[in-house]
């Protein structure tokens, strides 16, 4: 995981303030006070939780802002870039991750972003500083040696606390040479209480005998009164007989009676059996009767529907429509899938038609072949050049248009001040005839001093520098020419209008009306004059042979436009095209053609579909008599098919349900006319059977047969009654044996109930005996007392037993770790405290659950014997190297809060390298106040606070 930005709402001095792109390697630079720590600590409470109003760790909660808390933006989780959001809340404040895809989530999801792993072992695995290096320094040999073996294995000194806090409370119950601990003492209660039950035990002899005695007492009274019991039984059996004598004699005299009467070859059951029959034979009649009814009833209940004949006539044809069904609905299915399919590209087809330029109805252009695209491609270079050539001719056209106004404005400010030709000419000719030397020494000396004035004058050197700009100007292209040119012609213009204003100050008049500076100065404008002229000529015939190119350009332009216009409709290309695009790269068109192809495919599928189900559908028209539903609407017709179907089946199924239960009933009432005569045979059989003519003779006899009967029932009766003293009665025939007897037996109990008195005031001499020796309870008290003392010695145990196995399995475990990942945690270990110590340290290893380390001499140290700093770095290789070896289970930046000071500036160097190579697979954030280190890393790895 790795953390992108860093976002403060709130949090200590931190109020709206956000870090972004942090690197793999960042190093936060601050002076104290700079809010380093604060900073370490808003990222350890975004990722697990505030701390609650009732930690002893700082809240932080701002004092200049109403929010508290901020965000981390991560990226490299299990989940992709996440943000982790928390805010003031219950417990630990409420907490909302939201990941790249949209999907939020809280604790849950957090927690699996972080790997499962809490605050305290974020902080003891990948967050430390100087604190943290320091406390090695506090430890003994020991200590430090488990703790570094701790760091390299699971990285979780916590552990080991855990295990010296098991241990600390297994010596406050037990120490093997103690008097202290709590076993101990209660070891010597015990013992001491052993003691006494022994004295007690030996003075319990006499106890014993009395108490063995007194068991034989007891067993000879249980045998006693076993005997008094059986003979007690044997007296109450014989007392019965002899009350029921009198039934047992009429049990005799019935016996006799019955074996007289002959009537031994009639059943006993005869009239019940002849009840039975009469009984029988007419309820099977009813039930005859009544089921022919309810066949009757029945069968006129169930006549065939119309639905149920068609079923019936149409049976194999709507099977068939039925093994079909699946069919039809895959096809339905795939048909509205097609239609949902047709309607979603149709409308991107449109969409992608109207972000073209394209009508909706508006044929799409087909692809262009490739002597079109060499057409369209000469045609674009033909018309850019064009296009160039126009652009040239109409800056040029602009150049002469300013040329020719600019030559117009001069020759409509020369000519108001030129003389008439008769004038001229008639002045002209004055000078000419003047006498050359007087009238030359004359104008000699006026032209001298206008020449030396016009060289020093500054009308002909702004006169001149407007030249210059002009001649520059007309050379140059585009706005930047124009203007020189302008600028230029303004130039010159101002300085022939200053210079014709000096000229007319010093003119002096001549004899002929004009002075003969007036004279030179009209021969000048005069040649100036020409000269405009002769330019504005020249202007005119260049900007007419420019207005002639720049109509041909125009018409060639239009047939350009007219060509690309019928390439467009000719092609369908959208109207707003132009030549541009159909050089354009890719076609652009590709991807609707595509879309076209795709609808018109899908349509295809979607017609075969409905082709299909129409011929199913026509296939079931025999059944739209009887199922009415739209038949247009094909999920209507199925469900009526399937519905009918259904129905049908199970009318089916009730009607060969009635058929068979009518089947069934007809073989019921064969099966009851069968009964009928069986019955009616065994009554003819009964008959015989007593040698009866008919049923009343039948009865005659058996009134004699009820009397027999109830004697003999009399006779069972009895027997039931003496059925318990049968074996005594057939042992005593005579009254007198069975009445001597029961004096016997009565004398028997009486010597048994005196035996046993007898034997129970023996056993009674033998417990007072031993409630004298029992006087004050000290034997049983003491044995009491010594068992208690032994369960608690045990609870005590069992507590003891509890803390040693508890700081063992830590120590297992930490021996199973060291197995598993402490060999590559070494060597790397091994790798960095050489690198950090500068080759000064060639090895680290483990001897005896002890960490050594070999100096570049060969001689070895114990991890306790090195100095602060060494010892520090040592701390640091290993801690890194638990890092490394643990990234592929997890992953989480690692947090360094100045813990280099004690370091010099060679070690302190390598350490730095150390955290470079670190960061290449783990991210790292190092906050200091080490002016030093900003020289160290690049200016985006450097984030100042302040």
């Amino acid at each position: 995981m790795k953390i992108k930005t860093i976002e403060v709402y709130g949090f200590g001095k931190w109020v709206n303030q956000t870090f972004e792109s942090v690197d793999q390697l960042q190093i936060f630079y601050g002076a104290n006070e700079a809010g380093k720590t604060t900073l370490m600590a808003f990222i350890h409470s975004i990722l697990f939780g505030f701390p609650t109003k009732q930690s002893s760790e700082l809240r932080y909660e701002p004092r200049s802002s109403v929010q508290y808390g901020g965000r981390l933006t991560v990226c490299d989780t299990v989940y992709g870039e996440a943000t982790i959001e928390r805010i003031k809340g219950k417990g630990n404040g409420e907490v909302t991750v939201t990941l790249a895809n949209g999907e939020t989530g809280s604790d849950a999801l957090l927690e699996k972003i972080v790997y499962g792993v809490d605050k305290a072992t974020y902080q003891a695995l990948f967050s430390f500083n100087l604190f943290g290096l320091q406390r090695i320094q506090q430890m003994n040999r020991s200590k430090l040696n488990r703790y570094f073996l701790s760091v390299g294995t699971l990285g979780n000194e916590q552990l080991l606390k855990v295990a010296d806090k098991f241990q600390a409370d297994a010596g406050k119950l037990y120490k093997q040479t103690g008097r202290v601990p709590e076993i101990n003492q209660k070891m010597r209660e015990v013992e001491e209480k052993r003691q006494q039950v022994r004295t007690a035990k030996a003075k319990n002899d006499e106890y014993t005998t009395l108490y063995t005695r007194k068991e034989k007492y007891e067993q000879e009274i249980a045998a006693v009164r076993g005997s008094r019991d059986k003979a007690e039984k044997q007296l109450e059996q014989l007392s019965h007989l002899a009350a029921n004598w009198q039934l047992f004699s009429e049990m005799l005299s019935l016996q006799q009676e019955i074996k007289k009467m002959d009537l031994v070859s009639l059943p006993e059951d005869g009239l019940y059996q002849l009840n039975h029959l009469n009984q029988s034979i007419e309820h099977i009649r009813m039930e005859i009767v009544q089921e022919k009814e309810r066949s009757k009833q029945i069968m006129e209940k169930n006549k065939l529907k119309q639905s149920q004949q068609v079923y019936l006539a149409y049976k194999e044809d709507i099977q068939d429509l039925m093994a079909a069904m699946d069919t039809v609905k895959e096809t339905l299915q795939e048909k509205e899938f097609i239609e949902r399919e047709i309607q979603t590209e149709t409308n991107q087809f449109v969409r992608s038609k109207l972000q073209l330029g394209l009508n909706v109805g508006q044929t799409l252009p087909l692809p262009q072949t490739e002597e079109q695209k060499k057409n369209y491609h000469q045609l674009y270079q033909v018309m850019s050049k064009t296009a160039q050539d126009n652009q040239m001719i109409e800056e040029k056209s602009a150049f002469l248009t300013f040329q020719e106004n600019s030559l117009t404005q001069q020759l409509d400010k020369i000519e108001p001040h030129l003389w008439e030709n008769q004038h001229f000419q008639e002045t002209e000719s004055y000078y000419k005839n003047k006498r050359a030397s007087d009238l030359y020494q004359g104008q000699e000396n006026k032209l001298n001093k206008r020449p030396s004035k016009k060289q020093i004058n500054p009308a002909l050197f702004s006169g001149s520098i407007g030249l210059i700009i002009g001649i520059i100007g007309s050379f140059m292209n585009g706005i930047s020419g124009i203007g020189l040119s302008i600028i230029g012609i303004l130039m010159i213009v101002l300085s022939v209008l200053w210079g014709f204003k000096k000229n007319q100050a010093v003119s002096t008049e001549t004899q002929s009306g004009y002075t003969y500076e007036e004279y030179i100065k009209q021969k000048e404008l005069r040649k100036q004059w020409r000269g405009v002229l002769a330019e504005f000529d020249h202007v005119m015939m260049e900007l007419k042979q420019i207005n002639e190119a720049l109509e041909k350009n125009v018409q060639q332009k239009s047939e350009f436009e007219k060509n690309v216009k019928q390439i467009i409709e000719a092609n369908h290309y959208p109207e707003n095209f132009s030549i541009s695009d159909l050089v354009a790269q890719p076609d652009p068109f590709e991807l609707v053609r595509e879309q076209k192809q795709s609808i018109e495919k899908n349509e295809e599928t979607h017609n075969q579909l409905t082709e299909k189900l129409a011929q199913w559908k026509e296939r079931a028209r025999f059944l739209e008599s009887v199922i009415f539903v739209d038949w247009n609407h094909i999920p209507a017709v199925i469900a009526g098919i399937i519905q009918f179907y259904q129905e049908a089946v199970a009318e089916e199924q009730k009607l060969l349900a009635v058929h068979e239960k009518e089947e069934e009933r007809q073989k019921q009432i064969k099966k009851y006319v069968y009964q009928q005569r069986e019955f009616e045979q065994q009554r003819l059989s009964l008959f015989q059977v007593v040698k009866a003519k008919d049923e009343q003779d039948f009865r005659k006899k058996f009134v004699l047969f009820d009397q027999w009967k109830q004697k003999k029932d009399r006779l069972a009766l009895l027997k039931q009654q003496v059925s318990a003293d049968i074996d005594l009665l057939e042992q005593y025939r005579d009254q007198t044996d069975l009445l001597e007897q029961i004096e016997k037996t009565k004398h028997m109990i009486q010597q048994y109930k005196k035996n046993e008195e007898q034997q129970i005031n023996q056993k009674i001499k033998q417990e007072v005996a031993m409630k004298e020796l029992e006087k004050g309870g000290a034997y049983s008290v003491l044995l009491q007392e010594y068992a208690n003392l032994k369960s608690e010695l045990q609870e005590l145990v069992d507590k003891w037993a509890t803390y040693k196995v508890a700081a063992d399995l830590i120590e297992r475990a930490l021996t199973h770790a060291r197995k598993n990942r402490f060999p590559e945690t070494i060597q790397d270990t091994t790798t960095f405290f050489k690198m950090l110590t500068k080759n000064n340290y060639q090895n680290v290893f483990i001897k005896e659950n002890r960490i050594e380390v070999k100096r570049q001499d060969g001689v070895i140290f114990d991890a306790a014997e090195l100095s602060q700093g060494t010892a520090e770095q040592l701390y640091v290789a290993l801690r890194f190297a638990f890092v490394k070896n643990a990234s592929d289970i997890v992953c989480l930046p690692l947090m360094i809060d100045d813990g280099f000071v004690n370091f010099d500036q060679s070690r302190k160097t390598q350490m730095l390298e150390l955290m470079k190579q670190v960061s290449e697979t783990t991210q790292v954030l190092y906050f200091t106040f080490d002016e030093q280190m900003l020289s160290k890393f690049r200016k985006e790895q450097i984030e100042m606070l302040y």
